[in-house]
């Protein structure tokens, strides 16, 4: 045996001989720890809550996910990687990480506990320790993924109005709620504010045998879910021409389908993610959105129709 081992071994006996017993003197010690440890996430939950985002949206295009900044490392890390390689930054670096946390054990084993006496493992964990760090800081300055949009106070107020009244029991939204009514974005916002109006404070008035009961609204109410109705209106059709467009303009770049290039993203469900007034800008001059952006403005190349057209096209992909 190991001469450091048997000196080891009789430091224990003495330290253990000339120490204190478990219980109760290190069960107090740890016991005092915990509540203090408890008492601070008591105090955090109650003087600094969690923040709840709102109600998830079907119609919203321009959330942007983000995780918590103890994944942001990861979050940021994929960035690195491609699409088809996001497996490897995702599942296979991660395991391995771990893989070697469970090997030191195995594979440091000198008798020395000093960190300074074992440079080797000490530089490897500084080393990951400050590469999590600043994969986390880049992740928190990281650009949005979608610029924010001031959202019309309107229609907030009335999509929220939506949400407390429970009209999802009813109503679908992006084919998410009830079937008792009609789907709301696919009807409500091809109808006139007028008709919208009289249908919320009567519904009787204007669909005879409706199953929608008059809900007594207030006047600003009435106000405020007209407007986030009328913020649905189905989508104009784009004309023949629209996929010519893309073809001779975007398809170097772009793909759609099977058929495009991979120098830019794959817009094959574009419209599930935006809608047609953000694609309209955005190929007018991708800058005002994305400053860093290496596509080119169309605005002057193609017309304001043209751009029009290919928006409204775009739009359509993956519904």
């Amino acid at each position: 045996m190991n001469p450091w081992h048997e000196d080891y071994k009789r430091r224990y006996a003495q330290l253990k001989e000339n120490g204190k017993s478990f219980f109760p003197h290190t069960v107090f010690k740890d016991v005092c720890v915990a509540l203090l440890v408890l008492t601070v996430l008591f105090a955090l939950a109650y003087y600094r809550p969690a923040e709840l985002e709102p109600l998830a949206d079907p119609t919203d295009t321009h959330y942007n996910p983000r995780p918590e900044w103890y994944f942001l490392f990861l979050f940021q890390a994929l960035k690195f990687f491609p699409g088809n390689l996001e497996a490897v930054a995702a599942i296979l670096l991660p395991g391995l990480g771990v893989l070697l946390l469970m090997g030191v054990p195995f594979l440091d084993r000198g008798p020395k506990r000093h960190p300074f006496d074992r440079p080797l493992w000490t530089g490897l964990g500084l080393a990951g320790i400050a590469g999590f760090a600043a994969l986390t800081w880049a992740g928190v300055r990281s650009p949005l993924t979608n610029p924010t949009e001031e959202a019309d106070p309107q229609v907030a107020a009335g999509r929220r109005l939506y949400d407390q009244m429970s009209c999802a029991y009813c109503h679908k939204i992006g084919g998410k709620g009830g079937a008792v009514g009609p789907a709301l974005d696919k009807v409500a916002g091809d109808e006139t504010e007028e008709w919208l109006t009289r249908h919320f404070k009567d519904p009787q008035s204007v669909t005879p045998g409706s199953a929608m009961p008059k809900m007594n609204l207030l006047d600003d109410e009435v106000k405020i879910l007209v407007a986030y109705m009328k913020s649905m209106h189905a989508e104009e059709p784009f004309t023949k021409a629209a996929p010519k467009i893309f073809a001779d303009n975007c398809a170097a770049c772009h793909k759609l389908g099977k058929e495009g290039g991979e120098a830019g993203p794959d817009l094959s469900f574009i419209g599930t993610a935006r809608d047609k007034a953000f694609i309209k800008k955005y190929v007018e001059d991708p800058s005002t959105s994305k400053p860093d952006s290496a596509m080119p403005a169309f605005k002057g190349q193609l017309t304001d129709v043209q751009i029009e057209d290919v928006a409204r096209y775009l739009s359509s992909q993956g519904r």
